[in-house]
């Protein structure tokens, strides 16, 4: 023997012993066929026997092959207990997010279980207002602009669009009848049918006169469902319904910002780990969001 095996050629002759198969050893590794036929190449080279016997498209253990494989096996088997036991004596990080709660409840909480397959040992706490008894990691915020003394990265910038029930656009009596829907801020309407207006130079008077006004965009978004009228609303913000056909589009027009959200990072967190994880999950989604429409 010329010199030890590698940890990696050991694992790969452990796992293709186990399947009996180069093709699904490589699948259960991640990598591919070739790799781990040249791993195993190289650990029969460095011990200098032959671990496999190849049968056609079928392989098996020598004799060699078998006694090796079945101290291995243990062997890792003691190795993944203690990765186990050592991940176990870690205490759990926690990311703490201030999140707008729109943003949070149609936009966030949607994609949570891509946040927990991609982060296993990490707790997420969501807030939606701010609170002085926590030093938050991370703050998505509504806004036009960075923020001076903190890293400021915009994630998306809302996409207005007119949309309504498909049912109450295909019945142009009950749509004469019912609502343009609004959200208020401050007991002031938001002026979001004012600016698609002026951008789709649509008469006033093709549309409802009626009005009605709501607290919150999730309470437009229920009534536009609903049939009540139609709303003109950010569509990063009702990706399930324009999937689902829940709402359809009246109009190709697209009003674009000013506004967005951005991701705020303090300073002093910006090379903690569970920071620069997070932030490159929210970037990469909202990435993939600028490209096309998101489904549930």
């Amino acid at each position: 023997m010329s010199s030890a095996p590698s940890l990696t050629s050991l694992r790969a002759f452990a796992t293709v012993g186990q399947c009996l198969s180069f093709t699904e050893g490589a699948h259960r590794l991640g990598v591919t066929q070739s790799a781990v036929s040249r791993q195993i190449r190289q650990l029969e080279s460095t011990l200098d026997i032959a671990l496999f016997r190849r049968i056609g498209n079928a392989v098996e253990l020598t004799e060699a092959g078998a006694i090796l494989h079945d101290r291995l096996a243990g062997a890792f088997d003691l190795i993944d207990d203690a990765v186990q036991e050592a991940r176990k004596s870690v205490p759990r990080q926690k990311l703490t997010l201030l999140a707008p709660p729109t943003f949070a409840a149609r936009w966030l909480s949607r994609r949570l279980v891509s946040f927990r397959q991609r982060f296993p040992d990490l707790d997420l706490s969501l807030h939606l207002s701010p609170d002085d008894n926590v030093r938050f990691d991370c703050v998505i915020r509504f806004g036009t602009d960075p923020r001076d003394r903190q890293s400021s990265t915009r994630l998306m910038v809302e996409q207005h669009i007119a949309v309504c029930a498909p049912d109450l656009w295909a019945d142009p009596e009950r749509l004469r009848a019912s609502c343009l829907l609004y959200v208020l801020d401050r007991a002031l309407r938001l002026p979001t049918w004012d600016n698609w207006f002026a951008s789709a130079q649509h008469d006033r008077r093709d549309l409802p006169e009626n009005a009605m006004e709501f607290a919150t965009l999730d309470m437009v978004t229920q009534a536009a469902v609903s049939g009540a009228g139609l709303a003109v609303i950010d569509r990063n913000m009702i990706e399930s319904e324009l999937v689902s056909g829940a709402l359809i589009q009246i109009d190709p027009v697209v009003v674009t910002g000013p506004y967005g959200y951005w991701l705020d990072i303090p300073t002093e967190r910006l090379a903690r780990s569970r920071v620069v994880h997070f932030a490159r999950w929210m970037q990469q989604l909202a990435l993939q969001g600028t490209r096309a429409p998101a489904g549930d």
